[in-house]
């Protein structure tokens, strides 16, 4: 299972902006239209909806508040080659949204993400790593890697590993 969308925005909406559309090969990409602007954030807290990460489809819906540091950084060459990365780690608080009796949970998370570019091929990678302890005592550990490669015919090649 990809990364819960919430997660993944919460990891990528911290510090994105629209990018313009880049050509390679015979099919145009756009680098993730959320990419870091800023290129340094501290305590960066945000609140989302969404389940507890785990490798599994679905789950209880939990109110997550994240607090963050995020690093990220751009470089666009005069021939055209871009290379991009951000990484943003910190704390998270999940309450259950619907079900008191669930266990609240504490932890960290880190994320980071890479695009390059050269003219010919583009490739991203995303990894997200997070682990919690709930108030019951359980705890959860969850780490996802994707990552894809567009060639210059425009295939694309892409994997997805997820381990709780």
């Amino acid at each position: 299972m990809p990364v819960p969308n919430a997660w993944r925005r919460q990891a990528s909406h911290a510090c994105h902006a629209k990018r313009p559309r880049h050509s390679v090969g015979s099919e145009a990409f756009r680098y993730p239209s959320d990419w870091p602007k800023a290129p340094h954030e501290k305590s960066l807290v945000e609140t989302f909806v969404d389940v507890v990460p785990t490798c599994e489809e679905g789950g209880p819906l939990y109110t997550i508040t994240t607090t963050s540091n995020l690093v990220s950084h751009e470089t666009v060459f005069e021939d055209g080659r871009v290379h991009a990365t951000f990484t943003q780690t910190g704390t998270f608080v999940a309450e259950p949204l619907e079900d008191p009796s669930l266990p609240s949970y504490t932890g960290k998370f880190t994320t980071w993400g890479g695009f390059n570019q050269n003219g010919k091929t583009v490739n991203g990678t995303f990894t997200f790593t997070v682990h919690g302890t709930g108030s019951d005592g359980s705890t959860f550990r969850f780490h996802t890697t994707e990552h894809f490669n567009q060639q210059p015919d425009g295939t694309v090649n892409e994997f997805f590993k997820c381990h709780d």
